[in-house]
């Protein structure tokens, strides 16, 4: 039961906490990206995958480098802020995944063609397979609290850090290699635009990392301890 909450926790739901807005922007989101499967126009696809790269990427830089949790926690509490922020951010995670999946319904047949479909099917299969198990790992690890950012948004560890499973040999497994999974549905479906929205994401989840997850993790998890001095440098 674990493993199963935690797989669909990853892909936008947790299911013990969904509430009306969680599941209604989810039937919204999935219908939408049905619709953009269906006709696979460039023209109504590329807008939603630019949107759902603002959205996660954009929106979760823009809320936790911010001080809205703070203000949010001041006024709601830190469990129903961190609710309200989780509801979003489950929102955020599908919508990434759907725009990916539209974006590889799209084709571009001359450059597709030149490689053997043999060959990508197998390579879809490998890096999805790799990507996913790595992922969820790295998930079962830390906790799908982390996953989901609630150390960041309260501003404190919310678990000690982790050096176990896949981060005994991955210093962000999840960033890494827990990324090839989007490449892998991409060739699963033989598409050069999907590939290539898996690495767009794959660009931009390092920047979030670079820019807001890695000076929260110094500062929250590897501070300097109390009893360390600093010495200036020799003249």
């Amino acid at each position: 039961m674990r493993l199963a909450s935690t797989i669909i926790a990853m892909a936008g739901w947790r299911l013990e906490h969904l509430n009306a807005v969680w599941v209604t922007g989810s039937v919204a989101s999935v219908f939408l990206a049905h619709v953009l499967i269906n006709r696979a126009d460039w023209r109504l696809t590329l807008p939603y995958f630019l949107f759902t790269l603002v959205f996660y990427y954009g929106g979760n830089a823009a809320i936790l480098r911010s001080d809205l949790p703070a203000r949010a926690i001041a006024r709601l509490g830190e469990e129903r802020a961190f609710r309200a922020y989780e509801t979003l951010a489950g929102l955020m995670f599908l919508n990434q995944g759907l725009g990916v999946g539209c974006m590889a319904a799209l084709h571009a047949p001359r450059l597709e063609q030149a490689v053997p479909a043999p060959l990508v099917l197998a390579a879809g299969v490998a890096l999805f397979v790799v990507g996913l198990v790595v992922k969820l790992w790295a998930t079962l690890t830390v906790g799908v609290d982390v996953y989901y950012f609630r150390d960041m948004f309260l501003g404190r560890p919310v678990a000690p850090i982790c050096d176990g499973g896949p981060y005994r040999f991955l210093r962000n497994p999840m960033y890494s290699v827990g990324q090839l999974q989007g490449y892998g549905y991409a060739l699963l479906y033989g598409s050069l635009p999907g590939f290539v929205a898996a690495g767009a994401g794959h660009l931009l989840i390092y920047a979030f990392y670079v820019m807001a997850e890695r000076p929260f993790v110094r500062r929250a998890y590897i501070a300097p301890c109390p009893d360390q001095t600093i010495t200036s440098a020799p003249q």
